[in-house]
C-alpha cells in the first residue's frame, strides 16, 4: 500500500509533457489533467459472492482526448449474507495506465461477531473508461476463526463519476495553457 500511496505522490507532482501533437499544429491544447470524485460498485466473486460500493478519488492525465494515466484512491465496503451479514471495510490504491492496471487494497472481513480476518489483496487487471477487471489474490494477515473469504478474486467495477476539477490544459510542448 505504501507502494502505491508513494508513486501517486510522486506521479502527481510531475508534469505532462507531451511531444507530439495529437490534435491540431497551431498550439491548441493536446493534453490535460482534473481530478474525479464518485462512486464505485462491482461484484467479487469465487467460491464467495460479495458486492462493493466505494467512494473514489481519482488524479488523471490524458493526451490527445484519451486518458493514459490515473491514480486512484477508493474507501469503501465490501459485503456479503452468506449464514449471516458480513461486512469488510476497505482502502485500496490503484495506478492505472492505458489499459492496464494494479492496485492493493486492505480489507478486514468480520460476521460482526467475534470473527474476523484481516487480508491484503493486490490486484492486476485490465480497464476502458469506467470499467474494470481484475484478478485478486487474497493474502491473510491475520484470521480469528473467519473463513468465508475467498482466496482468489474476479472483480468488475463500474466507476460513477459525481465531480470533475479541470486542473491543467497543455499544449503540444507541454506548456500549460492559461486558464480562460
Amino acid at each position: 500500500m505504501t507502494f502505491f500511496l508513494l508513486v501517486s505522490n510522486l506521479l502527481s507532482a510531475q508534469n505532462v509533457t507531451v511531444t507530439q501533437d495529437t490534435t491540431s499544429f497551431n498550439g491548441e491544447v493536446t493534453s490535460s489533467d482534473w481530478i474525479d470524485h464518485g462512486l464505485t460498485i462491482g461484484i467479487n466473486f469465487s467460491h464467495y459472492l460479495y458486492g462493493e460500493v466505494d467512494y473514489y478519488k481519482s488524479y488523471i492525465w490524458e493526451a490527445g482526448g484519451f486518458p493514459t494515466l490515473s491514480t486512484t484512491m477508493n474507501y469503501g465496503l465490501e459485503f456479503s449474507y452468506l449464514d449471516n451479514l458480513i461486512l469488510a471495510p476497505k482502502i485500496q490504491g490503484r495506478v492505472h495506465a492505458y489499459f492496464f492496471n494494479a492496485s492493493l487494497a486492505a480489507l478486514c472481513y468480520s460476521n460482526l461477531k467475534n470473527d474476523f480476518a484481516i487480508k491484503l489483496r493486490p490486484e492486476l487487471g485490465l480497464g476502458l473508461w469506467n470499467i474494470d477487471i481484475n484478478y485478486g489474490y487474497n493474502i491473510g494477515v491475520y484470521k480469528e476463526n473467519f473463513n468465508k473469504a475467498n482466496k482468489h478474486v474476479i472483480a468488475l467495477r463500474y466507476y460513477i463519476g459525481l465531480h470533475r476539477k479541470h486542473l491543467n490544459q497543455y499544449d503540444r510542448n507541454g506548456n500549460k495553457k492559461p486558464k480562460n
